[in-house]
């Protein structure tokens, strides 16, 4: 569910109560088509942790990404609780 919300940047990361990523990746990746600066951005997403080599495009799929392993990580707690 997380990973299919995830289609809006951030979306899948609110689902899951992870308010300050999921603002992060709706403002990084609006901000980056909003702006224009939808470029290869490796060396910040070098210093952030980040890959985002393709810019936008690839900090949305990185956070589709981030949310589901978030997830995924959370059943995993839950069902050995």
């Amino acid at each position: 569910m997380a990973a299919g919300l995830s289609i809006v940047p951030g979306l899948g990361h609110f689902y899951l109560g992870e308010w300050r990523k999921g603002l992060f990746f709706l403002l990084g990746c609006g901000g980056l088509e909003f702006l224009g600066f939808d470029l290869d951005l490796t060396l910040i997403g070098d210093a952030l942790g980040i890959p985002m080599g393709v810019g936008g495009f690839g900090m949305w799929a990185y956070s589709v990404w981030d949310a589901y392993r978030l997830a995924r990580d959370r059943d995993r707690l839950t069902a050995h609780a």
